[in-house]
C-alpha cells in the first residue's frame, strides 16, 4: 500500500505559525500573499496528519487548541533549526557571510557582548547576528538544540561534559545603594540591609546566611539585574551585581553608590560555552576568536 503523502514541511510549518499569530484564516492568508481557501486546505491536511483539531474557528472564535499550542511551540523550533541549518551551510566555510546565531544572558548582552560585537561587525560586515537573550537554563538549551552557535553565560550554571568552555574574565561582586556605602561590604554588613536581589543571587545569598546564622531580607526578587538596579535607585534597598555590569551601568550615568564585596563567594565568571562534538560555522568561529583574542 502506498503511504499516505506528508504535509508536514517546512512550509508548511510556517505558514501554520503565520495562522497561529493571526486572528482568522484571511487575515494570515494576506499576510502570506496566498488564497484563504489553499490556506484552509493545508491547515485541513495538517490537521489530518495529526489526527488533531490545531486551530478552534466558527463566527466567533480563532484560537490554538491545546494540541495547536504545542505544534505551534514546536513549530517555531523547527524552523529556527531549519534556518540555522542553511545559514551554518552557507557560512561553513567563510566568514564573509553567513549568520551567527549568540546565546547571551541579558546583563552580559550591553556589557561583554556590545563590545564584542562592535569589533566583530567592523571585521565581518556581511554577517547576519541573531541574539537571543533568556535565563542560562534556556540560552544553553539553545546551544544543544543548535539553534544557537555559542552562549555567554554567568556562572555558577549546571555544566556538562559535552561543553566546551573558555574563560572570559572573572568579576567581583559589587553593593549598589542610594545611601552611602564604604568602600568594602562583608556579609553581615550586607545582610543587614533589605535586598533587592534576581532569584539566583537570592539562592545564593540565602545559604551563606544559613551558614553563618544570619538572616537574608530579601523582600523584593526579580528576574533581572537591570531591573534590580531600577528598583535600588528608588530607595527601597540595595543590590548585588557584577562588577562588570556596574561598570557598564556607571558609564551610563547611573548614580548609586557602590561597594566592594570583601569575601568571593559570590564571585562570577562569565564564559563562552560551545558543544565540543559540533563543528563550528565560520563566522562562529571568527566571533570566539574576538571574544577570546590570542587563544589558539
Amino acid at each position: 500500500m502506498t503511504p499516505p503523502e506528508r504535509e508536514m514541511d517546512v512550509g508548511t510549518l510556517r505558514s501554520f505559525i503565520v495562522m497561529a499569530e493571526s486572528e482568522s484564516v484571511s487575515q494570515a492568508a494576506r499576510k502570506l500573499y496566498v488564497a484563504q481557501s489553499a490556506l484552509s486546505k493545508k491547515l485541513k491536511a495538517l490537521e489530518t496528519e495529526c489526527g488533531v483539531t490545531l486551530i478552534e474557528r466558527d463566527h466567533h472564535n480563532f484560537r490554538l487548541t491545546e494540541s495547536g499550542k504545542i505544534m505551534y511551540a514546536r513549530a517555531l523550533k523547527i524552523v529556527e533549526l531549519a534556518d540555522a541549518a542553511v545559514a551554518d551551510a552557507r557560512g561553513a566555510d567563510t566568514a564573509a557571510g553567513g549568520t551567527l546565531n549568540v546565546a547571551v544572558t541579558p546583563s552580559l548582552a550591553t556589557g561583554v557582548l556590545r563590545d564584542v560585537l562592535k569589533v566583530f561587525t567592523e571585521q565581518h560586515p556581511d554577517v547576519t547576528v541573531r541574539i537571543y537573550e533568556a535565563a542560562t537554563p534556556a540560552l544553553l538549551a539553545r546551544l544543544e538544540d543548535g539553534t544557537c552557535d555559542v552562549a555567554l553565560v554567568r556562572t555558577p550554571y549546571t555544566g556538562s561534559p559535552a561543553y566546551e568552555v573558555d574563560i572570559i574574565h572573572n568579576d567581583r561582586m559589587v553593593v549598589l545603594s542610594a545611601e552611602t556605602l564604604p568602600s568594602t561590604l562583608d556579609y553581615a554588613a550586607l545582610l543587614s540591609m533589605p535586598l533587592i536581589l534576581t532569584h539566583r543571587y537570592t539562592t545564593m545569598l540565602a545559604r551563606i546566611a544559613e551558614r553563618q546564622g544570619l538572616t537574608l531580607r530579601a523582600p523584593v526578587q526579580c528576574d533581572e539585574i537591570a531591573t534590580c538596579i531600577a528598583l535600588a535607585e528608588t530607595g527601597i534597598g540595595a543590590t548585588m551585581i557584577p562588577f562588570s555590569t556596574f561598570a557598564n551601568h556607571r558609564r551610563h550615568g547611573m548614580t548609586l553608590h557602590h561597594a566592594l564585596l570583601s569575601d568571593g563567594e559570590c564571585d562570577t565568571r562569565c564564559e563562552l560555552v560551545r558543544l565540543k562534538n559540533r563543528r563550528l560555522s565560520a563566522a562562529a568561529r571568527a566571533f570566539a576568536d574576538t571574544v577570546l583574542p590570542g587563544k589558539k
